[in-house]
């Protein structure tokens, strides 16, 4: 994903490529995104998956970040990586 964003869900700036990640997340039991901080909050122009259709984003952002509460809010699960 290159985009990670509370309303536009997870985002890629490529169609085909939004196409073959929500196919293989239609596959897969369960779906984990990497978002490092430079992708949370961002957003790119084809939609991939809603929040809340994944397991979790791993993250670096830090917690106390105010896009962390916007995130969990709209459906997002996030788990620290480190």
């Amino acid at each position: 994903m290159t985009g990670i964003h509370p309303q536009a869900g997870l985002t890629t700036g490529d169609a085909d490529e939004a196409a073959m990640k929500r196919t293989l997340a239609s596959r897969a039991a369960e779906t984990y995104v990497r978002g490092s901080a430079e992708k949370i909050g961002t957003a790119s122009r084809y939609e991939v998956l809603p929040l809340d259709a994944v397991t979790a984003v791993i993250t670096d952002v830090a917690p106390e970040d105010a896009i962390v509460g916007d995130l969990e809010r709209a459906g997002a699960a996030l788990r620290r990586a480190g």
